[in-house]
């Protein structure tokens, strides 16, 4: 069995509600993040996200720019926060024999985090990379403060590893 990057929602209408400086922070620790992905041989699956806001052929649904996928990349369209629910998710992780999940992604405290609930529900063993997520602050918290939490919670059942410590070459 194996592992694959699941690379959460990071979208072009989402990563514009960073800031210039995070948003250039965040989308390097994913691009080396992908790379060291696929110089390990780890297979990379986008998700996608579609809604009233995100919307299917728009340039804001569009993955960024700076982390697009490779054209051999698979790409799971999703319509809710749970990556799994009403997708093929399951089925890419099973064709290529995956029983490990590494999680990334935008909006920590939505779809990044009900992905990983579901992927250890469902049987995965889950690692999030704990500085590779991202979202905007809401209802008086920081981006900061909501990584933390989520982290902090997903701890146990789930492995909370730096983004550095993933995929390194052996």
């Amino acid at each position: 069995m194996s592992s694959a990057l699941l690379v959460v929602d990071v979208q072009r209408d989402l990563v514009r509600y960073l800031t210039p400086q995070r948003r250039e922070e965040f989308l390097n620790k994913l691009r080396d993040l992908i790379e060291r992905a696929r110089t390990t041989g780890t297979p990379v699956v986008y998700i996608r996200h579609n809604d009233e806001e995100l919307v299917l052929g728009t340039d804001g649904w569009e993955i960024a720019a700076e982390i697009a996928p490779r054209t051999d990349e698979r790409v799971v369209e999703k319509t809710y926060r749970d990556a799994f629910r009403e997708t093929d998710l399951q089925q890419v992780l099973s064709n290529l024999s995956v029983d490990h999940v590494v999680v990334c992604g935008m909006q920590t405290e939505f779809c990044v985090d009900a992905t990983l609930r579901e992927a250890e529900r469902r049987g995965y063993r889950v690692t999030l990379a704990a500085d590779c997520h991202a979202t905007f602050p809401v209802d008086g918290a920081t981006e900061e403060q909501i990584r933390a939490q989520v982290n902090r919670v997903a701890a146990g059942p789930v492995a909370v590893v730096p983004a550095s410590s993933l995929f390194a070459e052996v």
